[in-house]
């Protein structure tokens, strides 16, 4: 889940900023120029508004990583897809409908992200994150149909939970197991995603005498 939501807005503000054939980089130039509070940077932009590149994105100094891009046109809306191009696993679709021109309005779809990381209590987290539709509004969650999975060598089962918007632009979830029991929870907000794992998911019993839970923050 690295950079994820940053990267859709920025996608999303330097696509719907291009016309047609016009070369993007020249366009952005101009959109960033008059825009500075946006505080945002690349290396290297290349294409138009119906395919390109971007390298070395960066969000108020946050490094989100290097995207391909297509666009699709029609009479009732504009539809992105993007792919990270790099050691990222993360690609899904932003669409905005002609409806209303009111640019933090729009919906992403069948975003996909999967990350690896380790802690000194778990080893090799393996996150799947799949958001099937997330309407967005006021650039805040309005609604979101989408779980999030977790697995380890060190975690008995799997565990999963659907996501939910919550009060604040949280965006939240129960994680639990196979049987249904709950075994944590996980919440992003500000840019960071706070995970809180149950120490009954864990086989070391040891753990489980010194803390009922083990949580992580993951800075985005």
């Amino acid at each position: 889940m690295s950079k994820i939501f940053f990267s859709i807005l920025l996608f999303f503000a330097i696509i719907v900023s291009a016309i047609f054939f016009t070369p993007i980089n020249f366009i952005v130039g101009l959109v960033l120029n008059n825009n500075k509070e946006l505080n945002i940077q690349y290396s290297y932009l290349d294409g138009n508004v119906f395919s390109g590149s971007v390298l070395d994105l960066y969000f108020n100094e946050q490094a989100l990583g290097d995207y391909s891009y297509t666009t699709k046109l029609s009479t009732n809306d504009i539809h992105v897809n993007f792919l990270s191009t790099d050691e990222q696993d993360i690609s899904g679709n932003i669409v905005k409908s002609f409806d209303s021109l009111d640019p933090s309005i729009f919906t992403i779809k069948d975003f996909r992200a999967e990350e690896t990381i380790s802690l000194d209590l778990i080893k090799g987290i393996n996150l799947k994150l799949y958001i099937e539709e997330l309407r967005i509004e006021n650039f805040q969650c309005k609604a979101i149909t989408g779980s999030i999975f977790i697995n380890a060598n060190s975690i008995r089962d799997e565990l999963n939970g659907d996501l939910a918007c919550r009060e604040g632009n949280k965006i939240s979830t129960n994680l639990k197991n196979n049987k249904n029991k709950s075994l944590g929870s996980i919440q992003y907000h500000n840019s960071s995603v706070k995970v809180s794992i149950s120490t009954k998911a864990l086989p070391d019993r040891r753990l489980q005498l010194l803390t009922d839970e083990v949580s992580f923050t993951i800075d985005l």
